[in-house]
């Protein structure tokens, strides 16, 4: 017969993994660089410190996971964004700009995180090779995006893997300075801001 008090259910090795993600996530937001601690990271995920090395081998390899689960996210967020526009080239990459001032992407909270994981890309190489992976998996969804409002629309782009770095260099540029300071401009003058550029690329910006 069970006792009246059953042991909860042990997490699994993945939940384990997903804890200590989110924990190190909550300690770079609230800490920014003083939340890479094994002991601070443990301690919010309420579990003791030898499992972050268990599970990761490293603290270094468990904010790189972070930075990767928190890529992945806005990548992800925003293809369901674009999904949802349905198959017209125009309002698919317009959807995907609309996603990308949304209050989950335009977060000051997010802010704290994401330098900390940019501060580590040229001394980490497991935060190097996370970087890599988010940033060519954004970078094709956005390529894809172009190319196929070029094809729909009939102009032509030399070179559509520049011109998706020039706009994901604005984008990112306008997030960055919204989250430092967001009286600078509104989330809807970033968009305004944003297909004027891609009014320019169909006037042969990127020919």
């Amino acid at each position: 017969m069970d006792s009246p008090r059953q042991k909860a259910r042990r997490a699994t090795p993945e939940e384990r993994r997903e804890d200590l993600v989110r924990a190190c996530l909550k300690c770079l937001v609230a800490d920014g660089h003083a939340g890479i601690s094994v002991r601070r990271i443990a301690r919010e995920a309420g579990v003791a410190v030898g499992l972050v090395n268990h599970h990761f081998g490293s603290i270094e390899a468990l904010v790189a996971q972070a930075y990767e689960s928190l890529a992945a996210g806005v990548t992800q967020s925003l293809r369901e964004s674009v999904a949802a526009a349905g198959p017209d080239p125009a309002a698919r990459l317009d959807a995907f700009l609309v996603g990308s001032f949304s209050p989950g992407v335009l977060d000051p909270d997010l802010l704290s995180p994401w330098v900390v994981f940019w501060s580590l890309i040229r001394h980490s190489t497991p935060v190097n090779d996370a970087h890599e992976r988010g940033y060519r998996a954004y970078l094709q969804l956005l390529e894809g995006l172009i190319t196929d409002l070029a094809r729909s629309e009939g102009f032509a782009i030399a070179n559509p893997r520049l011109a998706s770095i020039g706009l994901s260099a604005m984008l990112d540029g306008l997030w960055l300075e919204w989250c430092l300071n967001p009286t600078t401009f509104s989330a809807e003058d970033g968009l305004q801001l944003s297909r004027h550029w891609v009014e320019g690329l169909r006037r042969g910006a990127y020919a």
